[in-house]
């Protein structure tokens, strides 16, 4: 969402900034302490009665200009009770002056307390309702705003030599410039902006602009539509001299047919080259998203950006407002329109199904179109999260703007804890068709975190309950260490770990990788479960392994780690000493990528039962002497193989890993 939120009134020089810094700086600003506290206004009962009924449609009719945050008109709001009601409750902030309300056409009385407004109505379920609010006046800037922020904000842009009107509404700041139900779980079913301005303005806004009317006095009204669900705070208008720049998009799931980007920018030749060269990056990523996660939700409409002098950007539906042209940011502000826009949060706890995964959006286009910058970039994610040990991406003060808006959590460790789980699921295709199959389940309505856990677990049959334990509700992260001991060609391991915030969480239960050096042979990395805070692996012919090069050497986990510590007395290892007894059995080679042979020195019927990382039986089979096994269908992982003999039903085990 917002890279940025705190309304910076910088001037905006119309240029790729550099990148990673200036991503973290915009969600830093975002949640900085300049938004002041929550700002929600409804107490607990009069949300209970705003519960009560069900937001069909706003309808804003307004007057603006791009020269002051002024604004007046009347705001429509379609509802349907939902059980009896006595009172519509809404927010209006106080300073705005309402001059008539009306209830289904009629003039009605209401009450007024701060910013609450409450319009008698004493109904019962399933009665749909319209109620006309006419209000006029200046909405509060960051200054004389007591709760912090601005619902609506004008600046001087020195690009433009002009100035803009923008408005941006999130966390609760859409009743400062329209009366309205500020509850996330009420998606409204649509909406309409018509906004009038001077004739040398263009406002953008959501959906589809359907109409632009001359009135002939000197001003313009512009008319749009959005026919898709939408959560209030995603509600806009923009106002400015704009130059329109449009290009389009052609989804693969859009055969013969493209999506619109419509672009409101600055139109001075300094700048516009800049601008134009990274607006016509967002095709790319728009079709690399609809790839990845679904066609783009809003496809029947557009996508679009407005410029404003603010530092970063907000992802408004289909027309985000936005400061700042950099790639990740671009890429970030229209991956909302998955994560955020069309799956809603239900509540601010779990803004990481919408910060977390735009931000980790910005991973995934630099791994599909720049993939030598992803590295660095995942590098600095987690380097941040470990400035400080502790902290959770689930928290329940949802009045803190600063938390919501945390950097160093919602947005770096909720990217990272995704790129954790696209490594345990350890299959790419069957990830992001589980986060396809999300975008289907819950399209056009909200979620929580949890609600995503249940769907991966029903697709991959993975258990994640550790996982969100650890990672979500958990807070800091592991210290790996390691010895180890090369037996000729056979290596005795043992992986052990601390926790950065061991009373919260004391253990991390995700598979780790480690990268192995050989002698005369190629280094090779091996995927191991830990299942404690102390495992140990014998790994049979392996190779001479001449180093530990690394502990998760592809950076899928936030984690610092020791020096790997070779020990030659390291031999006591149960499951060695188990294996070794007899010699009555060779598996190779090992690891492997696709093929297993099992030579028994003794002939004779044996089953063999292999067991998964999970612990769970995968496969039985009966076999005589010798047997050869494909397993290149096989998650990488350490897998238990058991050999029994129909004779005198004596047990062998090996531990095999697939690479």
């Amino acid at each position: 969402m917002k890279s940025a939120l705190i309304l910076v009134l910088c001037l905006f020089i119309g240029v790729a900034i550099s990148a990673q810094e200036e991503v973290q700086s915009c969600a830093d600003l975002k949640g900085s302490k300049s938004l002041g506290a929550g700002i929600k206004t409804l107490t607990p009962i009069e949300e209970s009665e705003a519960n009560k009924y069900d937001v069909h449609f706003y309808q804003l009719d307004l007057n603006m200009s791009n020269l002051n945050t002024d604004v007046s008109g009347t705001a429509f709001i379609h509802a349907k009770t939902i059980d009896n009601l006595d009172s519509v409750v809404l927010e209006l902030f106080p300073t705005l002056i309402i001059s008539e309300i009306r209830l289904n056409g009629v003039s009605t009385p209401y009450n007024r307390t701060n910013s609450v407004l409450k319009i008698p109505i004493n109904e019962s379920a399933n009665f749909s309702f319209i109620i006309e609010v006419d209000y006029s006046g200046t909405p509060p800037n960051p200054g004389s705003n007591p709760f912090g922020g601005s619902g609506v904000t004008n600046a001087y842009a020195a690009s433009m030599s002009d100035r803009i009107t923008w408005t941006v509404s999130c966390p609760f700041l859409a009743h400062e410039w329209f009366p309205c139900k500020q509850i996330l779980k009420d998606k409204a079913d649509s909406s309409s902006v018509n906004i009038t301005v001077p004739s040398t303005c263009k406002v953008g806004s959501n959906g589809v602009l359907e109409n632009v009317v001359d009135l002939g006095n000197g001003t313009t009204r512009y008319e749009w539509k959005e026919r898709n669900p939408i959560l209030y705070y995603l509600i806009c208008a923009t106002i400015a001299p704009y130059t329109e720049y449009s290009v389009y998009a052609h989804p693969t799931q859009m055969p013969g047919d493209s999506v619109l980007i419509q672009n409101y920018i600055y139109g001075n030749t300094s700048t516009l080259p800049s601008i134009t060269a990274q607006c016509d990056l967002v095709p790319s990523f728009l079709e690399l998203y609809s790839d990845l996660y679904g066609l783009y939700p809003f496809s029947n409409e557009k996508y679009g950006q407005c410029v404003a002098p603010l530092g970063g950007g907000m992802e408004h539906q289909t027309m985000t407002t936005i400061g700042v042209f950099e790639k990740k940011i671009t890429a970030h502000e229209l991956a909302h329109s998955w994560w955020g826009d069309d799956i809603g949060i239900a509540s601010f706890s779990d803004v990481w199904l919408s910060e977390g995964f735009a931000t980790y959006s910005e991973y995934l286009m630099l791994e599909n179109m720049y993939p030598s910058e992803k590295a660095a970039l995942m590098s600095g994610w987690h380097n941040s999260v470990k400035t400080v040990y502790g902290g959770s991406i689930w928290f329940t003060d949802t009045l803190d703007i600063a938390r919501i808006y945390n950097s160093r959590l919602t947005y770096k460790k909720g990217a990272s804890i995704i790129h954790t789980l696209r490594h345990i699921v350890n299959n790419d295709n069957l990830f992001f068709q589980t986060l396809r199959d999300f975008q289907i389940q819950f399209h056009d309505s909200v979620a929580i975190g949890l609600d995503l856990k249940n769907t991966f677990e029903v697709a991959t049959g993975i258990d994640l309950t550790n996982f969100f334990q650890e990672w979500y509700f958990g807070e800091g992260f592991p210290i790996y260490d390691s010895r180890w001991n090369a037996m000729g060609t056979n290596l005795v391991l043992e992986i052990t770990h601390t926790a950065s915030m061991s009373s919260v969480t004391p253990t991390f239960t995700n598979p780790l990788e480690i990268k192995f050096s050989r002698s005369g042979l190629s280094d090779t990395t091996i995927r191991f479960d830990i299942n404690s805070n102390s495992n140990q692996f014998f790994i049979e012919n392996i190779g001479l392994v001449t180093a530990v090069v690394s502990i998760d050497p592809n950076n899928w986990i936030i984690n610092n780690a020791g020096i790997p510590v070779n020990d030659p007395t390291f031999v006591a290892y149960a499951e060695l000493s188990e294996d070794t007894k007899d010699n009555e059995i060779s598996i190779f080679p090992n690891p492997t990528e696709n093929q297993i042979s099992i030579n028994m020195i003794n002939q004779g019927n044996y089953i063999l039962n292999v067991f998964d990382p999970k612990g769970r039986m995968i496969l039985t089979e009966n076999f005589k002497d010798n047997y050869f096994l494909n397993i290149e269908n096989f998650s990488s992982g350490s897998y238990l193989f058991e050999v029994i003999s129909e004779k005198n039903s004596e047990q062998i085990s090996r531990r095999i890993i697939k690479k």
